[in-house]
């Protein structure tokens, strides 16, 4: 027991727990006659030493802890990703440099235009010769300027009009302003509209470039070979992936009884 002469009982910082707090009270000091009265009481813990509170920061230290594990888990996963497309991508190049059918192609028509017009030969052997040097230039690069994609595909469509004469056009709108775009993506999908489709006299194929806004789209009339060449669609789906790790915007491909379309988002100021 405590005694005091003070109205007043006040108990400061009590741990969190159950109390009970009894009182007597007498005039002349004879306490053992007097009855005591009774007051219980709880002190509750702040609430960050309740449970509940120590339960969600373990909660949360734990789901912090897994988004870190997911984020770097994600992060490498992407780094190993964009390095098997680069590969992937140097590879697709590779096979543009050494490609025996074009060579051979583009052989056999300068053997043509040799006998025909010397001055020409001349002409084609230097844009077989800059298609080429770029091919080697821009294969270890992740992007290029949309200007010099469209000088690569200008020169490889000369090549090609030599051999098809004027069976095949392409039409480039291309625009002036500074733009990029991943290396061989143009020349990759003006091969696949060459290989897929019928190029004849009567039934000449018409490709379009078009640069927008946000995209640039290479638009073909559509009229595929009955025994179509043999395709892995690797060309078409390594560009798919490859913008996939490049920017935040799909490629869209269109297919419809009369044309055939892919476009590529443009990459602005080299990077997103």
């Amino acid at each position: 027991w405590i005694y005091s002469r003070d109205r007043q009982a006040n108990y400061s910082n009590l741990p969190p727990g159950a109390y009970t707090f009894k009182l007597a009270a007498t005039e002349n000091e004879a306490f053992d006659d007097e009855p005591v009265q009774s007051y219980s009481f709880v002190v509750q813990a702040p609430y960050w030493r309740q449970w509940w509170f120590i339960l969600l920061c373990l909660a949360a230290s734990g789901s912090g802890i897994a988004w870190f594990i997911r984020q770097r888990d994600n992060r490498l996963k992407r780094e190993a990703t964009l390095k098997k497309e680069k590969i992937e991508s140097q590879f697709e190049a590779l096979k543009s440099q050494i490609n025996p059918h074009f060579l051979f192609n583009s052989f056999n028509t300068l053997i043509t235009i040799i006998e025909e017009n010397p001055e020409m030969a001349v002409e084609f052997v230097e844009k077989l010769s800059d298609f080429y040097r770029s091919i080697l230039q821009y294969r270890e690069m992740e992007v290029i300027s949309l200007e010099e994609e469209v000088e690569l595909v200008q020169n490889y469509a000369f090549l090609l009009k030599k051999r098809f004469g004027d069976n095949l056009s392409l039409t480039v709108r291309s625009g002036s302003r500074q733009a990029y775009i991943a290396p061989l993506t143009l020349q990759i999908l003006v091969e696949n509209a060459v290989k897929h489709n019928i190029i004849s006299k009567s039934r000449p194929l018409n490709i379009e470039i078009c640069a927008e806004e946000q995209y640039i789209t290479v638009r073909n009339n559509l009229q595929k070979k009955i025994a179509m060449e043999i395709s892995t669609g690797f060309g078409l789906q390594s560009i798919v992936n490859r913008y996939a790790l490049l920017i935040d915007r799909a490629v869209r491909i269109e297919e419809t009884e009369g044309y055939f379309s892919v476009s590529i988002p443009i990459i602005k100021n080299g990077k997103e």
